[in-house]
């Protein structure tokens, strides 16, 4: 009786339907950084990297849940015991005390200056972002906690007295930037028209110029907190691999 039991219960597990995989969830926090990462009207997620970082999760079988809040409150979260990642960051070697990485999933084009068109007259004598912040006569902004990446970074720690911050994000730089509170901020030319829109601004107002101590254009990477499992980041990296390629390193 029992074995007969048995065989029927064998049968019946044989004859259901075999379960779909559910994917694991990971929280990513994102912040307004057109044309990377920014929030549509309808609340969603969009941008060049939300849209690579999507294809690399949907191959990873990993469900992102998107989180739209300060970019200040970014790293918060990624130092919490709580299983966090954000998009699109540089690796810097203090972010490495306390985050992970992913390999790398996207490239920049180098950073330029970004100015106000009515000012090109007094940045004409420097071809050297060096040579601009040792002048003394130009005031720099840029987004409290962003990193520009470990070389450019180092140069512009020398003159935080010549540096104007903002807690919130690159729009509201930019409109900052507008209104004359300080002369330039930096941005890789990709991201210009996409900012510009969400600012509601108007192009002709501004231009780009290039430095010749700039490097080339700095890698972006997925940023986890420690909490998250090293074996999804692994999956994570073999899913990038398979549907970026491997990014040049050095940059």
């Amino acid at each position: 009786m029992l074995k007969k039991t048995l065989m029927c219960l064998v049968f019946l597990l044989m004859c259901m339907p075999p379960q779909s995989g559910i994917a694991e969830t990971l929280d990513i926090y994102y912040f307004e950084y057109p044309p990377y990462y920014h929030q549509l009207e309808n609340g969603e997620a969009s941008g060049i990297i939300v849209d690579l970082a999507r294809k690399i999760l949907a191959s990873a079988q990993i469900e992102a849940k998107f989180f739209f809040v300060p970019a200040k409150r970014i790293l918060h979260e990624i130092k919490s015991d709580h299983p966090a990642a954000s998009l699109g960051w540089f690796k810097t070697p203090e972010r490495e005390q306390f985050a992970r990485f992913s390999l790398p999933i996207y490239v920049n084009r180098p950073a330029e200056v970004f100015l106000l068109r009515e000012n090109e007259q007094k940045f004409r004598p420097y071809d050297s972002l060096e040579g601009l912040l040792q002048s003394g006569k130009f005031f720099f902004g840029r987004v409290q906690g962003l990193s520009e990446g470990p070389q450019l970074d180092g140069m512009l720690a020398k003159y935080e007295h010549r540096t104007v911050q903002v807690t919130t994000d690159t729009v509201r730089l930019l409109k900052m930037l507008e209104s004359r509170r300080f002369d330039f901020m930096l941005i890789p030319p990709e991201e210009v028209d996409v900012l510009l829109q969400a600012a509601q601004t108007h192009r002709d107002k501004f231009m780009l110029r290039a430095m010749n101590d700039i490097p080339q254009g700095n890698l972006r990477y997925i940023i986890y907190s420690k909490a998250v499992d090293p074996d999804l980041i692994r999956r994570i990296d073999q899913a990038i691999v398979t549907e970026i390629g491997m990014l040049p390193a050095g940059q």
